[in-house]
Parts: structure tokens; sequence; C-alpha cells
């Protein structure tokens, strides 16, 4: 007998093929959003580097201003320009954030034009995200930054590498489970979705070599703080709002219930476009594969040829997965004890998501747990 893939999960291939198709088209919209400018804001962001380094705080809120003033006036609103706006606004909010201001307090109309535009492109949280400040950010003279360090720049560079390698893995993990273990698809997309998750490690090595974590907590991180729009304070952008959320969730957290994981999926993929929220809600309830290889485990059954393939891939993926998380623990690790040391042990310290090394931890640890789960598959193949 046969073992095949209930019946539940293949009977969205269309929906996945659909959705992987829209995936596949996010990188073209990115990169219209980078190049919009219907503020006008490009000569501003030459100037903001310098006016933060100056601490001219009154020269961030006049750009402020400036950019707000043109938000009302603009000859149309669509979903390019909206979320430019929400780019540019945020980042000079993000500013004077910086120093302490409240750039709701001081800037007329700012938090009016985010809800507005927020809501045209149908945003849960109205002000930017990490995707504006990595994929969305307009390149080389016309690239947004805080500072003059070159650090900067090789962070906002990798990262913006490392989205668009993670769209690629994303896509291919979500084609392959239109397809059961036994079929060579699902191992063909899966080798394909490695190699693209090791662009994503070899991007954010080059970060790791080319920022020290003194040069990341004194310099960058600093612009990364809430603020309020309206009567409410939203956190700032954070490494946790990536497409790895959804890659995560295929593998092994669409049937988790685990109160820690679900609250922070749903805290940080409501940061994310449309596109991966849908994603998000396809898969959400779903046997996860490794459920479904358990399911598979438990059965008892010999794997076929096929079955082998499709599993060893898996486990490559995890591996490269468990390759980036490592190394990444360590930074956020290395991050924490840095400003522990300067402000206090007893201080709690958490990213600009909100969260702190409690879960960066338990996505490592669920990732070591499932390349223990494909390596008994694979010594039961044997």
């Amino acid at each position: 007998m046969r073992y095949t893939q209930e019946p539940s999960r293949n009977s969205l291939t269309p929906q996945i093929h659909r959705l992987a198709e829209t995936l596949g088209r996010q990188g073209a919209i990115n990169q219209a959003i980078a190049e919009a400018d219907p503020l006008g804001a490009d000569e501003t962001f030459l100037r903001l580097p310098g006016l933060n380094e100056h601490k001219d705080t009154e020269g961030i809120r006049e750009a402020l201003q400036q950019v707000v003033t043109r938000a009302q006036s603009l000859p149309e609103l669509n979903f390019i320009h909206c979320s430019s706006a929400i780019r540019d606004i945020s980042m000079l909010g993000g500013s004077l954030v910086r120093f302490g201001i409240e750039p709701s307090d001081s800037v007329p109309d700012f938090s009016e034009a985010l809800m507005v535009f927020s809501a045209y492109v149908a945003a849960q949280i109205p002000r930017d995200s990490f995707i504006d400040y990595t994929s969305r950010n307009p390149v080389n003279s016309r690239e947004r930054t805080f500072t003059s360090l070159p650090q900067e720049k090789i962070f906002i560079d990798g990262l913006r590498r490392g989205m668009a390698a993670l769209d690629s893995c994303l896509e291919n993990v979500m084609i392959a489970c239109a397809y059961p273990f036994s079929s060579k698809e699902f191992a063909a997309n899966f080798r394909s979705a490695t190699d693209s998750f090791q662009i994503m490690i070899d991007s954010i090595v080059r970060v790791k070599r080319g920022i020290t974590p003194e040069v990341f907590t004194h310099q960058i991180r600093p612009f990364f703080e809430p603020f309020r729009v309206g009567d409410r304070a939203y956190s700032a952008p954070s490494g946790a709002e990536m497409p790895i959320l959804n890659i995560d969730q295929i593998i092994w957290g669409a049937d988790c219930e685990d109160e820690l994981y679900t609250t922070y999926f749903r805290a940080n993929m409501i940061r994310l476009p449309a596109i991966y929220q849908e994603i998000s809600q396809t898969f959400t309830g779903q046997k996860s594969l490794i459920t479904l290889l358990k399911d598979r485990l438990a059965s008892g059954m010999p794997f076929s040829y096929e079955e082998h393939m499709s599993i060893q891939m898996l486990h490559h993926l995890l591996t490269r997965m468990y390759s980036f998380r490592m190394p990444h623990y360590r930074v956020a690790e290395d991050n924490v004890i840095l400003r522990q040391q300067e402000y206090g042990e007893d201080q709690e310290v958490k990213g600009s998501s909100g969260f702190g090394l409690v879960e960066t931890k338990y996505v490592l640890d669920q990732t070591i747990k499932c390349r223990q789960i494909t390596s008994q598959a694979l010594s039961f193949c044997k």
C-alpha cells in the first residue's frame, strides 16, 4: 500500500499555486515602491543622516512637517505611492523618537497621514515595517538611512538580499506542499528552496562580519523605537518580520499551539504585506510537514526512494536554517549582554519588536527538534 498525503492538503493545490504566483510578483511591487518618491523626499533623506548626527531635532521636525504637508495634497492615492509615503514619514518619525520626541506631539497631522495611507493599503499597523527599511528602500544615492555609517548601508543591503532569497525559498516550499513526499516534485522544490536559503545565510554573514555589536547597539538600534499614532504606540520594524515566519509555519508551526509561539507569530505576521498573511491563513490549522512525517514514521511502512529523497531535501533546508539561526541567536545574545553591562544586568532587554531572547531561542530549538525528526526518518530509510 502506498502512503499518500492526506486529502485536505491535496485540496489546497490550486490555492497554493495561486499564492505562489502572487508571491512571485512581490519583488516587482517592492521595486516599484522603492523607486517611488510621491512626497518629494529624496533631498530630505540626503540631509537626514547629518541632521541626526548633529542632533538637529528642529531640522528633523521641519523636514517631517514638510512631507506630512505634501502628503495632504497628493493628486491621487494608489498602493505604490501610499506604501512609499508610509516608509518616508515613518523613518523621519523614527529619527525624532531617537531623541525622545514623539512625532505626533510635534507635527500636526502626522498620525492622520499614517492612518489614511495605512488604511488605503490595508495595513494592520499604521507605520513602517522591516520590509520598508529593506526591500522597499531605494538603492544607491536615493537610499534612506538614519546615519552616514557605511555599516548601515551594509546592514540594509544584506537584509535586502536576504529578504529576496527568503521569498524565493518560501515560493518553492509552498509549491512542494502541493505534492506528497513520494513525489519527485517535492524533493526538487525543496532542493531549490535550500539553494535560496543559502543566499540568505551568505547575506547575513556579511552583515555579521561588517557590523559589531557596539555599532549596531549604539548607532543603528536607537532609531528603532515605538512611536504613537493616534492614542496608541506601535513598535518599530524588527528582523522578526521576515517570510521565514511562513517557512517555519509550513514546516512545523501550522499545528503548533504553544502560546509563546502563537503570540510571537501573530504579532509579527501582521507586520508583513498581505500576501504573507494570506499564505499564513491558508496553512493555519493544516498538518505541518513535520507532523505528516511523524505520521508517516508511525505507519511503519518502508520508505520509497522518492520519499527518501524528499526527506533528505527537507533535512538539508532545516540544516541551512539552523546554520542561520544559531549565529543569529549568538548575535542577539551579544547585543543583550552589551546592553545589560551598560544599563544593569537586572534590566529586561528586548528587540525593537518587543520580543527578546526567549522567542529567538524557541524558534532555534524548534529547528533543532525538526532536524532530529528528519534524521530519525533518514536512519529509518537506510
